[in-house]
């Protein structure tokens, strides 16, 4: 049996001096190859525990192991960052003054790549992401949906072995929607990408192999169906035109 790629072991993170508990001792494996859908209430924690995952902040106590790396312990989260995960925001954070190929090379500078390899990559991606006819457009030239599928090629620059979404179809409209999760679907069966998605949305939710529900932050292990989830926007329904 394979070790987790993800393991989280009691974890706690407070801030404002204590005075706000964003998680109360969260335990959470993850599989390799693995999609994990991480729902639950606004404040309860989800959030936060992705950025915690993705090094961006530090938890107050516990442990967590990604790939056999303790963070806690980890020397370089820098490196840690540019070589194992992958991150996408759900307002993709592209930087506008930047082509759509320029930005997905960004995460390749801390690799040190030589410039001719790095454009190279850059283009295979956006190749992947079907956006090779748009690697010139910069963000403003570019639909909610296609910043979003840069957005991914971006988090896929440096092949991490897992990938974090934080709410990425939150900002799109249900097509684009349906074509990101598509996209982010293929990508894992092509390469055996590991796959933790924060969402509200139940029917994102749906295509996980397993969700995670998340309460006054901890994992709410009691049983539920997927629609008693609180807060999670059911599918919407729209009118049948002739």
């Amino acid at each position: 049996m394979s070790s987790p790629l993800v393991e989280c072991v009691s974890v706690v993170k407070s801030y404002e001096n204590g005075r706000i508990r964003a998680l109360g001792g969260v335990d959470l494996e993850v599989e390799p190859g693995e999609f994990v859908a991480v729902v639950g209430p606004s404040g309860c924690g989800k959030s936060t525990l992705l950025h915690l995952i993705a090094a961006l902040d530090r938890p107050d106590s516990g442990t967590i192991r990604v790939a056999g790396h303790d963070l806690g312990r980890e020397p370089n989260l820098d490196h840690y960052r540019a070589r194992h995960v992958g991150l996408i925001f759900q307002l993709h954070n592209l930087l506008p003054t930047l082509n759509a190929l320029e930005n997905v090379q960004i995460p390749m500078f801390e690799l040190r790549i030589g410039t001719a390899e790095r454009r190279a990559r850059a283009q295979r991606i956006l190749e992947l992401v079907e956006l090779s006819d748009r690697e010139r457009n910069r963000p403003p030239q570019l639909s909610g949906g296609e910043r979003q599928r840069v957005a991914v090629a971006r988090a896929l620059a440096n092949e991490p072995p897992l990938l974090l979404a934080d709410e990425p179809t939150g900002s799109l409209d249900s097509e684009a929607g349906r074509n990101v999760l598509d996209l982010l679907g293929r990508i894992r069966e092509e390469r055996g990408t590991t796959l933790v998605l924060v969402t509200h949305d139940s029917d994102v939710a749906a295509r996980a192999d397993r969700i995670v529900r998340m309460l006054d932050g901890r994992v709410d292990e009691s049983p539920a169906p997927l629609a008693a989830v609180a807060n999670l926007r059911p599918p919407t329904l729209r009118p049948i035109r002739a």
